[in-house]
This record gives structure tokens, sequence and C-alpha cells, in this order.
């Protein structure tokens, strides 16, 4: 099994004995932690498949450091951790060791910022350098105070306060995946379907936004990858090598006759490529960079490539009347967007396929719960949106305020800012604006959400709910004609609460007002 997810770790409970506790090849107590159990790639540098404590000399910091790698191993990839302890985290030891600093608890938030400008003026250090080294020692201080480590106790701003002392805003927001706008979206399958003479960007579109996946999966595909199911459906394999063992994984994922086409008509366009060099890959090109050697497309220069020239052919803008920036990874935001608006429970896409054992729809694993969250609240959150429900009114009117006279930048970080610090629990039908971080609802699991202050819905999901209320209404008036009168009164209370919410949907995508 590869071990790309986070690792299964004991709890530690107060009266624990660390000595008991096993990472990898080593105790919770030793000052350098083995992880190549966990971390088997051949590609992997042997002395980055190990943690090293033994630089930080300060017991009370040793064991804060600690705390926080184990917890990360329970989130994050081993790799990473490592990264982090050993890549990130020396510098701050380092100035701790120069101000006399002996525990993190005393650490003031002068001490922290002076860190920063410590990095910058004396380590002059590259800015993805100083942010990472800034992140750590703010996630260490912020995990810490939840879980009652022995960390300081004053308060860091709710937005990440590396990002902003390390100007890096530019790189949150092409981070910050957007879905296509649905105008544009239309336009690039439209032209990529009937227009496209290119086989390779034609197949790289149509693949990627039927599939969502990720433009170096698409760029693995081989001959014969189009399979077909006993009961009659297509599919194609795809590898992903993204693994911490090093072992590519087949995804079978479900495709329409757009993508098989597609496929087709590549896998012949390739073909003498394929012959020439004896590789099994369809996206091939001759790389000048190597003499003209027949070589499968790099992921970033098929982008850059072939999708801005597609983009400038076909004279595809934005609403501004720019040339529209298609980045490939929006086709994955725009394939979420859009199961959305086919019905497809955001529950399904998030976390249901890791339940059923059906191997074809393993892709959808991939998607990440942060990814889907940051779409919604561009969904619910822009000053485009419309939206409907309880708090619907107070909600628009205070986003309405916080709006006034930004720019579409500085909106942009607003809602990244909101994003983090609100509760987005996605729905099949919208989204609870409850943060559990307060305890259980208390509605419990059985709430009726139409009728919950905390539930908020939005025009995007119209064609669902009015197909539930057309439903409903059918099923009303089966129970009236029945006399089952008991049956009859406990679907109206839905339908009460339900009806109010498509109608004030229906206003607003007429045009007539901004809020329900």
């Amino acid at each position: 099994m590869a071990t790309n997810l986070a690792l299964q770790l004991q709890v530690i409970e107060p009266d624990t004995d660390l000595n008991s506790i096993m990472i990898g090849n080593s105790r919770y107590s030793d000052d350098v932690w083995d992880l190549r159990p966990f971390i088997t790639a051949k590609t992997t540098n042997e002395s980055h498949k190990y943690i090293r404590f033994e630089y930080i000399s300060d017991t009370d910091m040793k064991e804060t450091v600690k705390q926080y790698a184990y917890y990360k191993l329970g989130k994050v990839k081993p790799q990473t951790v490592r990264n982090y302890i050993n890549g990130y985290l020396p510098m701050f030891v380092e100035y701790c060791s120069i101000s006399g600093i002996h525990s993190f608890a005393d650490v003031t938030l002068e001490n922290y910022l002076n860190f920063n400008l410590w990095m910058k003026d004396e380590k002059k250090v590259a800015t993805g350098t100083g942010n990472s080294a800034c992140h750590v020692v703010e996630e260490i201080i912020r995990i810490g105070q939840i879980k009652g480590w022995n960390v300081p106790q004053f308060h860091l701003p709710k937005t990440e306060t590396s990002n902003q002392l390390w100007n890096t805003k530019k790189s949150m927001k092409t981070n910050k995946t957007k879905p296509i706008p649905e105008d544009v979206f239309d336009k690039i399958l439209y032209h990529a379907v009937h227009d496209e003479k290119d086989a390779l960007t034609k197949a790289g579109i149509i693949i990627q936004s039927q599939t969502g996946l990720r433009i170096n999966e698409v760029l693995s595909i081989q001959e014969g990858c189009v399979k077909r199911t006993s009961d009659g459906y297509d599919y194609m394999e795809v590898t992903l090598g993204k693994t911490e063992k090093g072992e590519p994984i087949i995804h079978k994922v479900f495709i329409n006759n757009l993508v098989k086409d597609a496929i087709a008509e590549l896998s012949e366009y390739t073909a003498e490529l394929r012959k020439e060099s004896g590789l099994k890959e369809l996206f091939l090109c001759k790389n000048r960079n190597k003499g003209n050697l027949i070589d499968v497309y790099n992921s970033d220069r098929f982008g850059l490539r072939k999708y801005n020239a597609f983009i400038k052919k076909y004279d595809i803008r934005d609403n501004k009347g720019e040339l529209y920036q298609l980045a490939s990874h929006q086709f994955r935001a725009t394939f979420v967007r859009e199961l959305i608006k086919r019905k497809v429970p955001i529950a399904m896409i998030m976390k249901q396929y890791s339940h059923v054992s059906i191997e074809m729809t393993a892709h959808y694993l991939t998607l990440q719960e942060e990814e889907v969250k940051e779409i919604y609240s561009d969904m619910i959150l822009s000053p485009e949106s419309r939206i409907a429900g309880l708090r619907a009114k107070e909600i628009k009117g205070k986003l309405d305020d916080l709006f006034h006279g930004k720019t579409e930048d500085e909106i942009d970080d607003v809602i990244t800012g909101l994003a983090k610090t609100m509760s987005f629990n996605p729905l099949p039908t919208g989204v609870c604006l409850y943060d559990f971080r307060r305890g259980n609802c208390t509605d419990g699991d059985g709430c009726f959400f139409y009728n919950c202050p905390n539930y908020i819905t939005e025009v995007q999901f119209y064609p669902i709910l009015k197909d539930e209320l057309d439903l409903l209404e059918k099923e009303m008036a089966r129970l009236k004609e029945l006399g089952h009168e008991r049956e009859w009164q406990k679907q109206y209370i839905k339908y009460k609460y339900l009806k109010p919410l498509v109608e004030s949907l229906e206003v607003q995508l007429n045009g007539k007002e901004s809020v329900g």
C-alpha cells in the first residue's frame, strides 16, 4: 500500500509511556526517527528518510518540536514533515540560541517578528524559504495553543502572518485555483471539440475537462488505455506516480464518447512516433532540447505552450476583454463545479468513493477537501453570489460592507481570509456554516437544514432544489389522494421551508433582486 496518505499513529495520552511509541524503526524518545518503512521510493535521498532532532540542544524546545512532528505525521506525508523539521526549523533554533531563548513558551510576539527580520537581513534567505520557516514556527504556536503544548499564549492574527511578512500574496493567489468561468469554459470546450486540428491540444483539453484529472495524469496515458467493462461502460487507465513508495498507481476512470474519440484520434496521430521510439505513451513530441529525441510531453511545457496558443488562436477573452489566462489545473476545479451542477452530492465527490470498492472511481479520492471548500467559498461569498436561506440577507449585507471600495484582488484576499476563519460544511444542496469546533450541532445528524439558520444555498443549486420541490409536490398529491394525512403532514413541514427557498432563487435567477 502506498503511504502518500497520513500515517495512522497511536494517540498520546497524558499517561502514555513515550518509550512504547514506535515511529517507523525508532522510538518516540529517540533523537533520530527512522522513517524508511514509510518512505521506500528509490528516488528519495537516503538522508531524507530520517527526522533528526539532535540539533535542538534545549530539552523543552525539543519536546515541543517532537510533539509537532508526531502530530504532523498523522496529517501529511512523512517527507513533508522531515522537510519542516530538518529543512526550515533549524533557522529558528539558531535564532533562539543567539537570542538566549530556551523554550517555545519563552518566545514573544516581538521575538517572532524579529526572527523574520533576522532571516531577511542577516541570513538573506529566499522568499520561499523565509515564508516556509515562518509558517512552521507559526503552526507550532497555533496548534500548540489548541493542544496544550508548552508554547506562548500570544494571539497570532487570524490570517497567516507568514504570507504577509514575506509578501507572498501573489503566490497565494496563484495557489487559489478558481474554476473557469462558465462562458469561457463553454468556448474552450466548443473550439476543442469542433475546430482544433492539433490532436494533442484537443485531447488534453477534452480529457481534463471531462475527467478532472491533473495534467501530469493525463500525459501519462498509454496506447490501449481505453477499456470496456463487462456491462458495456468505457473507462481509461491513467498512471499516477506521486506516491511515497514510488510505485505507480493505475487509476481506472469512467469516460464519455468525447474522451474516447479524442484518445482514438490522438493514438492515430502519434502512432509513427511510438513506432520510431518504442514508447507506449500517447502524448509524444520531438524534444529540441534533447536533439529532437522523441519524448513524453512535460506538464509545464504542455500547459504553457499548447493551452496558451489555443487561447490566442480562438481569441478567448475574460470579462475584461483580455485574453483568458488559462492554467491547466483550473480544469480540476471546474470539474468539481460541474459535478455539483449535475447533482452529484458533494459528499460523494469528497468521501463516498473511498468507502465503495469501485476501483474505477478511485481518482475522485485525489480531490482534497480544501479544494472543494475553496470552490464553495467562492460560490457563497463572492460579490456575484446569489444566495438564499434564513441568514442570507444578513450575510450578504456584511459582505457588501466588507467589499465596498475594494479592488478585485483585494476582494479575493477578503474571501480567502473569510474562508479560513469560517466553517464550510458542504451539503448536497448548499453549505452548513455551523462551526463543529464549538461542539456537536444541537440538531445532530438529523437536522432539517432548510429551516436552519446555518444553512445557505446559491443559485447554482437551483436545479437540484427545484427537482426536489417538484418530487415533493407529487408525493404530497399522492398522499392526499390516498387520505394519508399523517404522512402528508410530515412532507408538508419540509415543503413549507423548501418552497420559499426555491422561489427566492427563481427571483434572483430572473435578476429581480440580489438576495432572498
